[in-house]
């Protein structure tokens, strides 16, 4: 979601939780090269979760995690 154009962005994101982890994939292009996103939702908790972001160049033979970002409810 673009907050300064108040739509949604493309490509969409597309995935599914299996057995309490969420893994959801997009296509995008990094200085016009096509790279495949994968975003991970786990350890979902009422107070916790993980989430981390991986991008391949490759056909998703590989992936690069380049952001983990762990959240915790306070209060």
């Amino acid at each position: 979601m673009s907050s300064r154009r108040g739509v949604l962005e493309l490509p969409p994101v597309v995935g599914r939780f299996v057995d309490g982890v969420g893994t959801f994939y997009a296509d995008d292009s990094d200085t016009g090269r096509p790279v495949r996103c994968r975003f991970i939702w786990s350890g979902v908790t009422p107070t916790s979760c993980r989430w981390e972001q991986a991008f391949s160049t490759d056909g998703e033979r590989t992936w690069e995690t380049n952001w983990i970002m762990e959240f915790a409810r306070t209060g």
